[in-house]
């Protein structure tokens, strides 16, 4: 499935000279760092960049998931679905929005030690439509796509370095969930 770094990346071009203007002109901070960390991460914007997709792999799969573990409607199928081995429960989801924030960060080193990071915030906003889960045995084993919009940004401190917005696309079929599917968490 799609991650933000494909999300965020593709078609973009160099960001080094975004990511050294962000860092010379805007609020960086580089938190537990000391001014020769902030220093030495302003000679080095080209190996930020290059960082920037590893910080970015996490899977809109993922964003997904987290967010329907959290949806009172589908933990009440879960149970229901628990209850009944082996018979199919299909749950139709209505148009919703999923936002989700991240803070991932490059690690400063000097002589193998953390001096100090370089947080870059991600925000994602994710509206769907037509969504079907099959929830089987008290988890969520099948995702029948339907429509997708998304945007969401990146910035390094103060500045903006990468703004997309995707128009609306249908996402045909669907899609198992894995090794991992989605089941009922007690706690939450």
């Amino acid at each position: 499935m799609v991650t933000l770094s494909q999300f965020f990346l593709e078609g973009q071009t160099d960001l080094t000279a975004q990511i050294r203007g962000a860092l010379a002109d805007h609020d960086v901070v580089v938190k537990a760092g000391s001014g020769g960390a902030m220093l030495a991460c302003r000679m080095m914007p080209k190996a930020i960049a290059v960082q920037l997709s590893g910080l970015l792999d996490i899977g809109l799969t993922d964003i997904l998931f987290g967010a329907w573990n959290k949806s009172y409607a589908l933990r009440q199928q879960l149970q229901r679905s628990a209850k009944t081995p082996d018979k199919d429960v299909f749950l139709q989801l209505v148009e919703h929005k999923i936002k989700s924030t991240h803070e991932p960060y490059v690690a400063l080193l000097k002589n193998k030690q953390e001096v100090g990071r370089l947080t870059f915030s991600i925000s994602v906003e994710l509206e769907l439509q037509g969504a079907v889960l099959r929830i089987r045995d008290g988890v969520v084993c099948e995702v029948q796509t339907g429509q997708i919009k998304a945007r969401g940004s990146v910035k390094l401190g103060g500045a903006t370095l990468i703004e997309k917005q995707l128009a609306p696309i249908d996402v045909p079929g669907t899609f198992e969930v894995g090794a991992e599917p989605i089941s009922l968490r007690l706690s939450a």
